[in-house]
């Protein structure tokens, strides 16, 4: 009796930073549906984690906590990533950086900690995550998408650190797209109102029907409507550099703000 080979190419594996909750979460659960088994990482939302990871269980490689904000943490993510004893046996096809802080203040009443801080979480630690894990996405061609937002390119009051820390992330999208091709794509989801912000000042109905009158496409988007931007990036073998803009056309309209 002659065996049977199984010559099925085996799921590509992928790292969703701040995958537990809200956008992240969703691009989880996209890049599951699409056929990868995913790494979910979180920094203080364990439950929702093992809740996700239950969920889409068996695509789910593993759960890993860590602050990105520190550098030895992101080591110690990076060594469960790549490490050939894993779950995964060391593999990563995509990286995305999903994970971020959203703070406001005005910018006399912030100090440098604060700026440091938010470039840290939003700037370093997305670069510091593709520099070391570079040579296991080289491997087998894989690709990064960074999650940016319209703070990018668009100025909003009460927001220059993260403005800055964003637009810099857009840049350096470019720059790696060029630096590390061809062996790895680099590209960028600029999402514009997908998910309301955790802040008081957007919990009004004036306040929110404001925002709404500013996007051409007459709604706000969805967590889901950036998971399948990052699912077309991702399986796309011939774009890099590139920011796709999933605002329903707010970013052409006089609409300013979160």
């Amino acid at each position: 009796m002659q065996t049977q080979r199984n010559d099925a190419p085996s799921p590509p594996i992928a790292l969703v930073t701040g995958g537990a909750i809200r956008v992240g979460a969703a691009i989880v659960r996209a890049l599951a549906d699409a056929g990868y088994r995913v790494w979910i990482h979180y920094n203080r939302s364990e439950a929702p984690a093992l809740a996700l990871a239950e969920a889409l269980a068996p695509a789910i490689v593993g759960i890993t906590s860590a602050d990105l904000s520190r550098a030895d943490d992101r080591r110690a993510l990076v060594h469960r990533i790549v490490d050939p004893a894993g779950p995964a046996s060391g593999r990563l096809d995509l990286l995305v950086n999903s994970a971020a802080g959203f703070e406001h203040g005005a910018f006399l009443a912030r100090s440098d900690e604060d700026l440091l801080r938010v470039l840290t979480l939003n700037l370093v630690a997305p670069l510091s995550l593709i520099r070391d894990l570079t040579p296991t996405l080289a491997t087998g061609g894989g690709s990064v998408v960074n999650i940016l937002d319209l703070a990018a390119t668009q100025p909003w009051r009460g927001y220059v650190d993260h403005c800055t820390a964003k637009a810099g992330l857009a840049m350096a999208t470019r720059a790696l797209a060029g630096e590390l091709a061809p062996a790895i794509r680099v590209n960028g989801i600029s999402p514009g109102t997908v998910l309301w912000p955790d802040d008081e000042r957007f919990s009004g109905e004036e306040a929110r029907a404001r925002i709404v009158a500013g996007i051409p496409l007459g709604r706000v988007g969805s967590a889901e409507d950036v998971a399948r931007a990052v699912v077309y990036l991702a399986g796309e073998p011939f774009i890099t550099g590139h920011t796709i803009v999933v605002d329903g056309g707010r970013s052409v309209s006089r609409g300013a703000g979160p």
